[in-house]
């Protein structure tokens, strides 16, 4: 286990001590962020470049419905004039590849170059990563709302491994099958680069590749320095601690867990992770892995009282009239494909292939009577919605909405739930507004067998318009937004601006916050 005084970013050697500092104090972020995130062009010739033409990613889903991708981090290694050895002699010229998109691609505003990599220390970005490694793999994208606070962002953000240089605009957040990827083009002529690389949708790669392609690079570091003679580096510290965690079958459950709640390894309040693993015995693994990213920080942990209400709560008890096909889908199958292929495979069961399904059949599905649900009222709000199976072989659902449109589009979203559950039979079901490979599955199904795509092309006949769209919301009982959401993400229309970033992403995002 990696010792107090390296977790905490108590250095003694001194260059070793000013790059954890400056890149990356695993438990003050007030250092890292003291480091302003892009610099003039310094001694030694240590740029960062940027990306030429836009590279663009195949129409497919908004909601990270892009197909799986290779994700490498390239390095030639050379030497610069740097007088900190630490930067000289890990000096590269790096590459970051998804796919057939170069994220690092760029154009030099000095030289008024384009090339696919940039001149950089590679020890930063090797810190940054080794640190944020757990919250990179296992922690997703908060909920849609305000921009994520700065601590989401400084582990998920390329843009944070800082030490002064110009980085591209990429966001990582993994969604529990697999790590989503955003980049967008960032033009600032008083930047030594100006990268090119726009992605009109997130890529996916897998969690496996990630994290393959994040440790290839993180021991090339590591083999670079002790070939320079920098021998016992925080940075091979760092990465022995997290190699070592990761072999151990508990500690990575503990790990896995601590990101999910939103908490570096070793700084979750041992009351809150001890509440979180009590309740994880009620709700299943699988379950909390959906609860903890909403339950876990917020609100300095209170939000786990919610949880334990929930815990206790008493809802519908319905006993579901349609069997659960659980079978394990190949990684590589993006969450919407699987939820698609499911609802349509419904829709065949019932012998309607296009027609709209009222909400008696939603009910029925779900073996929960019409009264019942007329007397349902949620008795607070809350941010997910949940079916827990009970002993007796019935599903107790408390679902959480209130308008008519959104209910129908949460019963479709929980029949589709039951029918591809992938964790134990005795976990919960969890519907939320995260952007995880269950909640994406959940909404691509609900949006299919709600209103199947090719009935929404004919049913529109050519015409896209805002009025045949709101016609199209009022035919299939589904709100105006899934409309236009199947739209795009089946290519009949754009895919929306916003859709090329969860969030606004700012360059200078990382600059001193008291200036």
């Amino acid at each position: 286990m990696l010792q107090a005084g390296v977790r905490k970013g108590l250095i003694s050697d001194r260059h070793e001590g000013e790059c954890l500092k400056n890149v990356w104090s695993v438990t003050s972020r007030a250092a890292f962020r003291s480091k302003p995130s892009s610099r003039t062009r310094p001694k030694g010739s240590i740029t960062a470049t940027l990306c030429p033409k836009a590279t663009r990613s195949p129409p497919k889903s908004s909601h990270g419905g892009a197909c799986m991708t290779e994700f490498r981090l390239d390095l030639d290694w050379q030497a610069t004039g740097d007088a900190d050895p630490l930067l000289r002699d890990r000096s590269a010229w790096l590459a970051i590849r998804l796919g057939d998109a170069c994220l690092t691609r760029n154009l030099d505003t000095w030289s008024r170059t384009v090339r696919d990599n940039i001149l950089v220390s590679a020890y930063p970005l090797a810190m940054w990563l080794a640190a944020s490694w757990w919250r990179l793999s296992f922690e997703p994208l908060p909920a849609p709302g305000p921009q994520p606070d700065v601590d989401w962002r400084m582990a998920h953000e390329l843009g944070a491994a800082n030490h002064g240089y110009v980085w591209p605009r990429v966001v990582f957040a993994a969604d529990g099958q697999s790590i989503n990827v955003w980049a967008h083009q960032a033009d600032n002529p008083k930047q030594s680069a100006n990268y090119l690389c726009n992605l009109d949708a997130p890529r996916a790669v897998l969690l496996a590749d990630f994290q393959l392609g994040v440790t290839r690079f993180i021991e090339d570091v590591i083999y670079r320095a002790e070939a320079c003679d920098h021998r016992s580096t925080d940075l091979a510290a760092l990465w022995a601690a997290v190699r070592e965690d990761m072999s151990d079958e508990r500690a990575r459950a503990r790990r896995t867990l601590e990101a999910e709640l939103g908490f570096e390894p070793e700084e979750c309040p041992a009351e809150h992770i001890t509440h979180a693993l009590r309740l994880q015995e009620a709700t299943g693994t699988s379950a909390m892995s959906e609860l903890a990213p909403i339950f876990g920080k917020s609100r300095h942990g209170t939000a786990l009282d919610q949880l334990e209400a929930l815990k206790d709560a008493r809802g519908l008890m319905g006993a579901p009239q349609i069997t659960p096909s659980p079978h394990t889908p190949s990684p590589t199958t993006p969450p919407w494909q699987r939820g698609m292929t499911a609802a349509r495979a419904l829709r065949k069961q019932l012998g309607n292939c296009g027609a709209p399904i009222n909400n008696a059949q939603l009910l029925d599905l779900l073996g929960i009577t019409q009264s019942q649900e007329a007397a349902w009222q949620p008795q607070q709000k809350h941010p997910v919605g949940i079916a827990k199976p009970t002993a007796r072989g019935l599903i107790d659902f408390l679902p959480r909405k209130r308008h008519p449109i959104g209910k129908r589009f949460e019963l479709a979203r929980l029949v589709g739930e039951y029918m591809m559950r992938t964790g134990a039979e005795s976990d919960w079901l969890v519907e939320s507004d995260l952007a995880t490979a269950t909640q994406k599955r959940q909404r691509a199904f609900a949006a299919e067998l709600l209103c199947p795509i090719d009935a929404l092309v004919e049913f529109l006949d050519g015409d896209y318009s805002e009025s045949a769209q709101e016609d199209a919301a009022d035919h299939f009982e589904v709100s105006e937004t899934t409309i236009a959401a199947l739209l795009a993400n089946n290519a009949c229309l754009p895919i929306a601006e916003s859709a090329r970033l969860p969030y606004r992403v700012q360059t200078q995002a990382f600059q001193r916050l008291d200036t």
